[in-house]
């Protein structure tokens, strides 16, 4: 077999400098193929002898070669070299070769067999007269969807990431839905579908894959993905059916109730899915229950052959479309990047496409996921689970008494000194690493809170930090804190590797073991965030004196390079689509903000909504610059008249709890005697608040962040938005602050470059909430006059989808919604 055919001169050339390098021992090479299966480009995996296999393959993507030299010039393979051959083909469809060292002669294990990409053709779905119209009468043409599905068709089918901002009303899931398993059918490849709110994952479920599965031609499976915590765990039913590891005199007589109902159902359930139960169970309930990564007793469990996550695991593998939440797939994306992109270890089984529905959220949630943090509610819980230090609680149902009450009915050897380390010594030590953990954390709450009693943050730059006048105090409390973890961590590890032969059916020794896992990871933790000294994070505390709780926490930057590496240099398609990800018809802020540098496809669809005739946008000239201390008060008539013109009927979107907490109580009374029903964000879940509006007489909601998307309520129950103000981020918050530092010391306008971005999206999140379909029609109102007092005005105006904007006094505006 010629070299020449498998790999490339320009390959081969390096490869033997690389081998010269280390004196003709053996080099792991990564060979990526181009479009015919020759090896253009290698990457160094590992040099010499010893390797590890997983270390090998986490290196690998899907469909490339791996090669190696055998120094002896003998090229036959070795069982080793079958192994990882046999490995890598059945998991990644991968190659196999062996070189000599002058990278001149070649030994194929095994061949490099590229599967071609199907290619689709969506138009017969989307046409005037195509499948859709024909099966669903009510189906409606739209050009903007058939526009959409015609991108998604060609990035899939030229294996190109695809961005599109669809504008409400394009029918945008269909648009990206029919494409994505039209694919996934003809290639027989997994796509993971992923949404940033529940609504839409309902919407998907219930509405718009149900129609797919009519129209489209040929058969597939779906399923929602949800997380672990959802399951049953079987190992803690019987634990807390059996044990007494539960102080049920510390819970009320409804959470009792629960307790009763949810080991009842335990018995009977045959998915284990908690929501099954007939009501919300208390989350401080269901903790004993639910199933964890981190308390797996993996194959050890007794019960693992009933597990109701592996069994739903064994469920997702069976589908080829999984639709799931951002939180989720990051989570899962955290999980790769330790273990290597393609693993059985993942909370979603493999796949090949991946859709971000809502994508203007996946920087925010990807930088949570690639975050550190630590806390002292989080702290306390851990060493409360393991050994209870409050005095209200029943002692005995921790877990540490629970390990020692078991290794009393078990025999061992040094049986005596074990038990009374643990009864004295660990017990001894814990009490002492309880009082220094919460000294440390309750110092950062006395310094930062300053008697407050609401939530700060405080960025923590390591040389102002470090000159600061508690800083020495602080330190020398982390230092007492560390020694106590440090020393805990050690005699406890030590305790386990002489116990670690006994039986554990019930798991009592594995959930021990695993909440000082737990600790350790606190531990990592607390070191790396403590050293602020990595500059590619944020390193800022959080304190709130109200619910006593301070934590730390270490935010990357910038995703750019997590995601280039975990994401998409594994994933040739992907397509990221919203209502709101483009500035004008420009994608450059948003790809920059998730670190998107390949080349893409890019589309700007705008609504097929009549936006002239259905949305009046009002933009009042005589009002107080919002930086004005007395604009709030200014605008307090106003804003009451306003929602009185048009009987409630109103979202008022704020951008901060203060200002709306404020307003809301200044109007409250005058409101409600007029026959207006009003809603406050916080005084019931999102979704609840919701429900109660669409079905409550001339409603009125207060809301923030939360209430700018996602939230979609048809018809004149709600025809009129407020905008208070220009919904910037706070500069002071220390990830905002750090992005315009970074921003800045690369000579680049901070506030060009990323606040109005970042702010005109969330402007047009908010404008977005009138019109959700084509028989809605209302007014905005936006109180903050920088829209026409300002240069940067423009781009907001620019983002207003109607032409008919009136710039007009206060009274003149009252008046002439008097006319409509």
């Amino acid at each position: 077999m010629n070299i020449e055919d498998k790999i490339s001169l320009e390959a081969r050339d390096k490869m033997r400098l690389e081998i010269e390098k280390v004196d003709g021992n053996e080099v792991f090479f990564r060979g990526i193929p181009d479009e015919e299966g020759v090896v253009t480009e290698v990457e160094v995996l590992a040099r010499g002898n010893k390797y590890s296999v997983p270390a090998i393959l986490k290196g690998m993507r899907k469909g490339e070669v791996i090669i190696h030299n055998h120094p002896s010039g003998h090229l036959y393979p070795s069982d080793p070299d079958v192994e990882i051959a046999a490995i890598y083909s059945n998991k990644l469809d991968g190659g196999s070769y062996i070189i000599d060292n002058k990278v001149s002669d070649i030994y194929v294990i095994v061949e490099l067999i590229q599967k071609k990409n199907i290619k689709i053709d969506i138009k017969p779905y989307f046409e005037k007269n195509g499948l859709l119209a024909n099966v669903f009468k009510e189906f409606e043409y739209r050009n903007e969807q058939l526009e959409m599905a015609e991108v998604i068709e060609n990035g899939l089918n030229t294996e190109t990431k695809v961005i599109v901002e669809a504008g409400t009303g394009t029918g945008k899931t269909l648009g990206y839905l029919i494409p994505a398993i039209e694919w996934s059918i003809k290639n027989k490849k997994r796509v993971v579908i992923s949404t940033n709110t529940i609504n839409l994952q309902e919407q998907l479920l219930n509405k718009d894959i149900p129609i797919a599965k009519k129209v489209i031609q040929g058969d597939f499976n779906y399923v929602l993905v949800k997380g672990r915590g959802n399951y049953l765990c079987n190992r803690k039913l019987h634990n807390v059916a059996t044990g007494d590891i539960v102080d049920f005199e510390e819970y009320s007589q409804s959470q009792k109730s629960q307790f009763k109902e949810v080991l009842k159902w335990g018995g009977k359930t045959e998915t284990g899915d908690k929501a099954e139960l007939p009501f919300e169970v208390d989350y401080s309930i269901w903790e004993h229950f639910q199933s964890e990564s981190d308390m797996c007793a993996g194959n050890k469990c007794a019960f693992k052959s009933e597990c109701y996550f592996l069994k739903a695991r064994d469920e997702k593998k069976k589908a080829d479309i999984l639709i799931t939440n951002h939180h989720m797939y990051f989570s899962d994306l955290a999980i790769r990047k330790e273990i290597g992109f393609n693993t059985e270890y993942s909370i979603l089984p493999e796949y090949e496409l991946a859709v971000f529905d809502e994508a203007h959220n996946v920087e925010k949630v990807a930088r949570d996921y690639f975050s550190y943090e630590i806390s002292k509610y989080g702290f306390t819980k851990t060493m409360n689970q393991i050994y209870t230090m409050e005095k209200s609680k029943k002692r005995g149902t921790g877990s540490l008494d629970v390990f020692i009450n078991y290794l009393k009915s078990c025999d061992y050897d040094g049986k005596k000194g074990i038990e009374s380390d643990l009864e004295n010594d660990i017990k001894l030590r814990h009490r002492n690493l309880f009082n220094s953990g919460r000294a440390y954390f309750n110092f950062i709450i006395e310094i930062f809170s300053k008697g407050q009693m609401s939530s700060i943050t405080y960025r923590l730059k390591k040389n102002e930090f470090e000159k600061a006048v508690f800083y020495n105090q602080l330190d020398n409390l982390k230092d007492e804190f560390v020694v106590d973890l440090s020393s805990y961590l050690k005699k406890v590890r030590t305790i386990l590797g002489k116990i670690k032969d006994i039986e554990d059916k019930e798991g009592y020794i594995s959930d021990f073991s695993r909440y000082i896992d737990r600790l350790d990871g606190f531990f990592e933790n607390l070191k790396f965030i403590n050293s602020l000294d990595d500059d590619k994070f944020i390193y800022w505390a959080e304190v709130n004196g109200k619910k006593s709780n301070s934590k730390l926490v270490a935010t990357p930057l910038k995703i750019d390079g997590e995601l280039d590496k975990n994401l998409y240099a594994n994933l040739k398609q992907m397509i990221f689509t919203s209502a709101t990800i483009a500035i004008g018809n420009d994608f450059s802020y948003f790809k920059e903000s998730i670190g998107l540098k390949e080349k893409t496809l890019e589309k700007v669809i705008h609504s097929p909504f009549d936006y002239n005739n259905q949305m009046t946008v009002y933009l009042p000239k005589d009002l107080l610059n919002p930086s004005d201390p007395k604009f709030i008060d200014s605008i307090k008539d106003f804003l009451k008249n306003l929602i009185l013109k048009t009987s409630g009927k109103c979202f008022i979107l704020f951008t901060s709890y203060s200002t709306l907490n404020y307003m809301y109580y200044m109007i409250k009374d005058e409101l409600e005697n007029a026959g207006l029903n009003l809603l406050i964000q916080g005084q019931a879940p999102r979704t609840q608040l919701v429900n109660l509006y669409k079905n409550i007489k001339n409603p009125v909601l207060f809301g923030t962040d939360s209430f700018w998307e996602g939230v979609d309520i048809k018809g004149e129950q709600l025809s009129s938005v407020v905008l208070i103000k220009l919904p910037f981020k706070v500069p002071s918050d220390p990830v905002t602050e750090a992005i315009i530092e970074n921003i800045t010391q690369q000579n680049k306008n901070a506030f060009v470059e990323y606040q109005i971005p970042e702010s005109v999206i969330k402007f047009k999140q908010g404008i977005g909430r009138l019109i959700r379909s084509k028989s809605d029609k209302g007014i905005v109102t936006i109180l903050d006059n920088r829209v026409i007092t300002k240069s940067y005005g423009k781009y907001f105006k620019e983002a207003i989808p109607t032409k008919n904007i009136k710039i007009l006094s206060k009274e003149e505006i009252l008046k002439d919604i008097s006319k409509t």
